[in-house]
């Protein structure tokens, strides 16, 4: 029932490659997560930049 030939070893080394995929996919996720977090809040921050020298122009139209 036990494999005790050559099956095992490339069964590990299988293993091994998908736990490292998996971990480096992770890492990646993790990182555009933050990217895009980043990107939205300096998006939000040039709206709100943007909003506030129309309300300190005076005027009603938008000059964007």
């Amino acid at each position: 029932m036990f494999y005790n030939g050559w099956v095992q070893i490339p069964y590990i080394v299988f293993m091994a490659a998908l736990f490292i995929g998996a971990v480096v996919l992770v890492i990646i996720l993790a990182r555009l997560m933050l990217a895009a977090t980043a990107a939205l809040q300096s998006y939000l921050r040039v709206q709100e930049v943007k909003m506030e020298l129309l309300i300190a122009d005076g005027t009603d139209e938008p000059q964007l």
